[in-house]
Formats: C-alpha cells, structure tokens, sequence
C-alpha cells in the first residue's frame, strides 16, 4: 500500500470516528442510551482499526501524527459527550418531564378534549388496569367508570380519590385528571364513624339512665310519704291506746293529732310536719310514757342521712311501745371513716327469737339501702337496730 492510499484510508477512518463520536453525543443529549453505547462503541473499533492501520503502513508513512492525532479526537470526543450529557441532565427536556411524571406518588393524566392522552404517569396505568381492566387508552371512557363514584377502594384496601380539572392552554382545553390516595384517610373516617355511632349509643343510654333516675326517685318519694304516713298514724294510734287504757293523754291533743294526721292523707299538712325533728318526736314519745335519750353526734339536719336517723326512731319508738312495753329509747350516734353508725337500744322485753321484719322495718332497710347504708337487726341479748350510713348529701325534697 502506498502513502497516497494509506492517508485516504486513515482519513476515511478519522471520518468514521468524528461521526461515531458526535453520534454518541446527540444519543447522550436525547437521553437514548442504546444508542449512545452503540455509536461509542463504533467509536472506539474505529479509533482502534485506525491504529492498527497506521502501525502496518508503508516506511514512507510515518504513523505518528495521523495516531496522536486520531487519539487526540477520541479523548476530544469523550469529553465533549460527558459534558454534553451532564449539560442534558440539568436541562427541562421532555423526556425529563415524563421521567418526573412516571415517578410521582400519585395518578396523573392530562388528556385533549376527544380523550386521547398526552400526558400519562405510570401510576395510572395501573389504576387503569386494576380499575377498568385495562391501560389508559381513553381518558374520557376511564372518567366516565369512575365518575359515579369518584372515590374508589381496591380489593387490596387502598382507597383512591379522583378529580378531573379542565385547563386551557392555547386556545384548547386539556383535562386533567389527578388519583390521589386517601387509604389513611379513609381509615380515619372509618374510625371516626364508628366512635360516633358508640358515642351516640352511649347518649342514648344517658337519656335512658336519666329516665329510670327519674322514675326510681318518684318512687322513692312515694315510699318516703307512705313511712311518714306510716310514722304518724302509729304514734297516734299509741297515743289513743294509753288514753283509752287510762295511763296517760289527753283527748284534746289526741284528737288534734287525728286531725293532722287526716290532713296529712289529705295532701293538707303543713311543711313543719312533713319534716319532723328529734324534739317533736321527743314530745310525741314523752305523750305516749316513753323517755328518749340520744348521745353523740348526728347527722346534720336537712341531709338524707338525718331523715333515715329519724324514720328509724319513728320505728324503734312504735316497736318499743306495742311489742317491747318499755319505756326507754337509747339513740347513740358517731361518726366514722366512711360516714354515721347510729344505734338505737330500748329497755323493753327482749324477743323470743329472730326478728321477722314487718312493713315498717321493710320499708326502712328499702330506704337505707337506696341511700347506699346498711341496716343490722339483732334480737339478743336485747332488741337493737343499727344503721351504717355514707357520707351526708343533701336531701333531695
């Protein structure tokens, strides 16, 4: 080969290279890698056929300038492709747009008016899939699936809420149509829901709970008016049997006595009866021959606990005098960690057994027991009755 031939090769093979080499740049500044590896490659089989090429050639060529110079283009050639990829990687290209789109966490389509997409991530071909069964083809027909129903839950639980939003750009409209998904969102709702429906439950139950309190508290006022009823009529009926036996009384006081306790049936008492305090039933007692002693402390007066101390005078002082024929009634009050102990004794005959509770000690233990105290009975050595009351609370009259 003579030097004429081997230079019209070696620049052929220089052509190749520089076309390989800026084909290689334009495939790295369109972002298609395949292409880029292969025009690189061609690049360097050129580069190196070149070199051999050269090193076979004729004395008379000598193969220095046309190597330095085939290796000074490839380095060349190198350079200005990485720079020009890293130029293209910081430069707004469309393919940077739909790389950034297909990497969104959320479903993205933008579609022209006939429905035919544009713009598409690969989030919503998915939702296409799953939903319609199928890819996004149609941005119309996928809006027209979902919306009737525009929040959507997938057999998997994720929940995905959709929204179409028309754009204008340049005299056309675009739609666009964004998922979103609210799987926490739905959860919380859910959630949310069912403490209202608890929580509704509950009032329901309140309003219920305040109807029974109602009712058991008129209930619990008539029983109270029955004991005092029950109270007043028996110290009279005391008081006309010492009478009409001759011991003690008097008829004029007896018979006022009849007269209020027919007010008392009547609805016509006064206020100062219906609220009878230890000196009245002291009096009432001290009419009937029998003496009442009290020791300690109690209750304050006008407080729950001061009535049942006084309802079961009443009844220690009825019992005393038509079972026990005494004529001493003890009352010994304290009080204690959790509220009163109050004890009554007499010194009538003591019972020959176990005390069978009548209506008046029935009702009595009722009303203790409602107030949340207790009641004990006992019949040996002597009759005693005591009463373990809770911490006073304003009576509710």
């Amino acid at each position: 080969m003579t030097a004429m031939h081997a230079g019209l090769v070696c620049t052929l093979m220089l052509i190749g290279t520089m076309s390989s080499l800026f084909g290689s740049m334009n495939a790295a500044r369109c972002h298609r890698r395949f292409a880029f590896v292969l025009c690189l490659g061609l690049t360097a089989l050129d580069a190196a056929l070149l070199t051999v090429l050269i090193s076979r050639s004729p004395g008379a060529f000598v193969p220095v300038p046309w190597t330095a110079s085939a290796l000074a283009l490839t380095i060349l050639s190198l350079w200005a492709a990485h720079k020009l990829h890293s130029i293209s990687c910081r430069q707004l290209t469309p393919v940077s747009i739909k790389e950034s789109v297909d990497h969104l966490p959320c479903a993205l389509c933008f579609a022209w008016e006939n429905g035919q997409p544009c713009l598409k991530n690969l989030k919503m071909d998915e939702l296409s899939h799953r939903i319609a069964g199928e890819a996004l083809m149609n941005a119309n027909e996928f809006w027209g699936a979902v919306a009737h129903e525009p929040i959507v839950t997938l057999p998997d639980g994720q929940t995905w809420s959709f929204e179409r939003t028309p754009l204008y750009l340049s005299g056309q409209t675009v739609y666009q149509i964004i998922g979103t998904n609210i799987t926490e969102e739905a959860r919380l709702k859910r959630e949310l829901e069912g403490e209202n429906l608890r929580l509704e439950d509950m009032n329901r139950r309140l309003r219920q709970y305040g109807q029974e309190v109602q009712e058991l508290t008129r209930e619990r006022e008539i029983l109270r008016a029955k004991t005092r009823v029950h109270d007043e009529i028996g110290q009279v009926l005391l008081q006309t049997r010492q009478f009409l036996s001759g011991t003690l009384g008097d008829a004029e006081g007896i018979c006022a006595q009849w007269r209020q306790n027919a007010w008392l049936l009547l609805g016509k008492y006064a206020e100062e009866a219906r609220e009878d305090s230890f000196e009245q039933l002291a009096r009432a007692a001290q009419a009937i021959g029998v003496a009442i002693a009290r020791v300690g402390a109690f209750p304050e007066d006008g407080t729950e606990n001061a009535h049942l101390a006084e309802a079961a005078a009443h009844e220690c002082l009825t019992n005393l005098v038509r079972h026990a024929h005494g004529t001493r009634l003890e009352i010994s009050s304290e009080a204690t960690k959790i509220g009163w102990k109050i004890r009554y004794i007499n010194d009538g005959d003591a019972p020959t057994g176990p005390i069978v509770e009548g209506s008046g000690l029935s009702s009595l233990r009722a009303q203790v027991e409602a107030a949340g105290g207790d009641m004990v009975v006992e019949h040996a050595p002597r009759f005693a009755l005591t009463l373990i009351l809770p911490m006073e609370r304003r009576d509710a009259e």
